[in-house]
């Protein structure tokens, strides 16, 4: 943009910037946004350690410039953090290995949230899983019907029948045109969509 004044004020900035600083609150400010966020980006399983440790980098950016430096350093390093990129799940010790066990609430959200939108799990999911409620059966059907009806859960579908019909591959696949003669992109298009 031509002229811009600093970072805009958008819904999304919004949802993840959850308070702004007043002064000599700075500290409070970024401990509640980076709360929030270990939340979220860690499927509900951060910590008080997670928090205090990506306050530290909070203040190293702060101290390299203002608050806002020190937002995105701890949001880096957030977006950054094994704990988010990979959805590592552990067997829990007290099972011998090969045997089946219960999942926990926030595991069982995690998958769902992934299989169904191929996104981490929402603040409602989260907050059913927190609450061990998500393991009972009405309310899991009450969260896939809300997650199903979801705009994301399309997701579901074009990675679903992206690998299991080779979806993906479509548009390089040329098939014999002597066989098929009214084969077109049209067709293409209309076959992908059904």
């Amino acid at each position: 943009p031509f002229k811009s004044a600093g970072p805009g004020d958008m819904p999304g900035r919004r949802r993840i910037f959850t308070c702004k600083p007043a002064p000599g609150a700075e500290e409070r400010c970024a401990r509640e946004i980076i709360g929030t966020l270990v939340r979220r980006a860690y499927r509900g399983q951060g910590s008080e350690a997670d928090v205090e440790r990506l306050m530290g980098f909070f203040r190293a950016g702060r101290q390299q410039r203002d608050f806002e430096r020190g937002r995105q350093v701890a949001l880096q390093r957030v977006l950054a953090s094994p704990k988010f990129v990979f959805r590592a799940e552990r067997d829990p010790e007290q099972v011998p290995t090969g045997r089946t066990y219960r999942l926990s609430d926030l595991e069982l959200a995690s998958r769902l949230s992934f299989f169904l939108w191929s996104s981490i799990p929402d603040d409602e999911l989260l907050k059913v899983a927190a609450e061990n409620r998500l393991r009972e059966p009405a309310v899991l059907e009450r969260q896939i019907r809300r997650m199903l009806a979801d705009p994301k859960s399309e997701r579901f579908v074009d990675n679903f029948a992206g690998q299991w019909l080779y979806l993906r591959n479509l548009t390089n696949h040329q098939p014999n045109s002597m066989m098929f003669p009214d084969f077109d992109d049209n067709l293409r298009l209309a076959f992908r969509r059904e």
